[in-house]
């Protein structure tokens, strides 16, 4: 009897004290903006707090991102050994960074002088993404930016084996199709022009095909090298990008958010204010469901039909297209030619849309720091 009831109690005792979230996020929040120490500061924190395994095993992975930087090696070794991390990590995650620890961080090396760059357009005119022309292990390729691809850059299968990319993760299924395999991998370099950033992880995965066939590119530009290469300034008039460790002064004005791994922006559509996904790997400006609800007044739509293709399936949906909203956001403003505004709820909570490379082209010059969070926009 007594071994019941102690059964019920540790199955319905609070395991989680209530600031655990708000922690983690703080913390994770402070290593994509490269505040390691006030990182650490927090997961020391966290290691000593009641938590279910589920949730040591993140204090874990998040403590070994943050060391495993320049500089830090050290640090990341006593990580990797640590009784802490042997208890809560399984054994393939273990695995995983156990072959890190052999191998050396992702690294910039920076040119003497910035480097005004060819900006090429990837795909239609009318639904285009941002690209450069890029070397990965030497070889010249083509890319895409995508500051919504958090974690990694992304390649083909085919194209891995040609570059000779080293697997050094498991085998996962992406999104949740059991066909379509994914594994994580190291490249020597990606450089761009004359900045070279060395040991880029990437996702290998056979959906790159498809992704191929809507944007003609061999490899997406994600975050893990985008919070490497300090401002990222884009000049729509003059088709060129650069890259600079000289980076501004600015005040954050783009929102990470842990729970979503995506960026948002404080905007105006037509005076409502709005919250929206910044989405540089996406072409359209969409408005969801939420906004609706908000802002039932602002009916100047016109009904009809969207037809969207992700990766392994196409879908349409019933939109109302806003035609050509006001837009403000990041202290200035632009006309689109049209937004859509999906009828289903489709974007994170905090989002009432997203905003996408239709809007960014209406700017003279963008620029972009994913590490400092801040984007400026001129006309």
């Amino acid at each position: 009897m007594r071994i019941v009831l102690l059964a019920i109690l540790l199955l319905t005792a609070p395991a989680v004290p209530g600031d655990y979230q708000s922690m983690i996020s703080e913390a994770r929040t402070c290593f994509e903006t490269g505040r390691h120490e006030a990182c650490d500061s927090i997961l020391a924190q966290m290691r000593g707090m009641k938590l279910k395994r589920l949730q040591h095993r993140k204090v874990c992975t998040l403590w070994l991102d943050n060391t495993y930087q320049p500089g830090r090696h050290q640090e990341f070794l006593e990580a990797v050994n640590s009784k802490y991390v042997k208890r809560y990590l399984d054994r393939s995650d273990y695995k995983y960074w156990k072959i890190l620890s052999e191998l050396p961080p992702t690294e910039a090396i920076w040119p003497d002088e910035p480097e005004l760059l060819p900006l090429k357009l990837i795909g239609p005119q009318e639904k285009c993404l941002y690209g450069l022309d890029v070397r990965v292990n030497g070889r010249p390729l083509v890319g895409y930016i995508d500051n919504c691809c958090v974690h990694y850059c992304s390649i083909s299968t085919e194209l891995a084996k040609e570059l000779g990319v080293r697997p050094i993760g498991k085998k996962v299924a992406m999104n949740g199709n059991k066909r379509s395999k994914s594994y994580i991998g190291i490249v020597d370099s990606i450089s761009m022009g004359n900045l070279v950033i060395k040991n880029v992880l990437v996702d290998v995965s056979d959906n790159m095909n498809a992704i191929q066939a809507m944007y003609p590119s061999d490899i997406i530009i994600g975050g893990n090298v985008l919070r490497r290469v300090g401002d990222m300034v884009i000049d729509n008039e003059e088709g060129t990008i650069m890259f600079t460790d000289r980076i501004l002064d600015l005040p954050a004005n783009v929102t990470w958010s842990y729970a979503n791994h995506d960026y948002f922006v404080d905007g105006v559509i037509n005076g409502n204010p709005v919250s929206l996904l910044f989405d540089m790997g996406n072409t359209d400006t969409y408005l969801n469901q939420k906004y609706n609800d908000r802002f039932p007044e602002d009916t100047a739509y016109v009904r009809g039909t969207m037809t969207t293709t992700m990766v392994d399936h196409t879908w349409k949906s019933h939109v109302y297209v806003m035609e050509k909203p006001y837009l403000e956001f990041c202290d200035a403003g632009c006309y689109l030619p049209t937004a859509v505004i999906k009828l289903e709820d489709y974007r994170p909570k905090p989002a009432d849309g997203s905003v996408g490379v239709n809007a960014l082209r209406q700017f003279k010059t963008i620029t972009y720091n994913a590490s400092k969070l801040y984007l400026q926009l001129a006309r």
